[in-house]
């Protein structure tokens, strides 16, 4: 299906400043977020006709291929050289940062598996950083099924990460 000109502006001007935060949350050079913004968007637009619904919501989409653009972007960074002894060195913080780097790719595949409604609910609750209060408005159900499912989801997203 392809997507007015109309429709590109309304995705981006929806999503440009949760895309712009979460960047910024990651990235600290200023030219770099703008940069890689300017890169989400490009992907997503040249993707759109691909978007499936039955797969994923649109926002999770989207804060799939950020997530990625930023992975990409640090991997870019890496240099190509080998470490001297006291660089490779684990206690210098080296270990954590790769660990830390495959739990986000991991993160992003159990997020994945979630259902929808699971994974709308997380990604709003702790990416967009709304209250289960506000969620449950959102998505026209009671606070207290809200509270499940964000249970459920975070049971989930354990088994799937242990």
């Amino acid at each position: 299906m392809m997507h007015t000109a109309a429709q590109k502006e309304q995705i981006y001007m929806e999503y440009r400043d949760k895309v712009a935060r979460y960047v910024a949350g990651k990235v600290g050079d200023i030219q770099e977020r703008e940069d890689l913004v300017s890169s989400v968007f490009l992907k997503v637009f040249q993707n759109l006709d691909t978007f499936d619904r039955e797969r994923a919501s649109l926002s999770t989409w989207i804060y799939t291929i950020t997530h990625n653009t930023v992975l990409n972007h640090y991997r870019g960074m890496r240099p190509v050289q080998e470490l001297n002894e006291e660089l490779a060195d684990p206690s210098e913080g080296l270990e954590i940062h790769l660990l830390s780097e495959e739990m986000l790719e991991r993160l992003a595949r159990a997020l994945e598996e979630l259902d929808r409604r699971q994974r709308d609910l997380i990604l709003l609750h702790y990416y967009e950083n709304r209250t289960l209060k506000q969620i449950a408005a959102l998505m026209q159900m009671s606070y207290a099924n809200a509270k499940v499912i964000h249970q459920k989801a975070l049971s989930r997203l354990r088994d799937q990460l242990a």
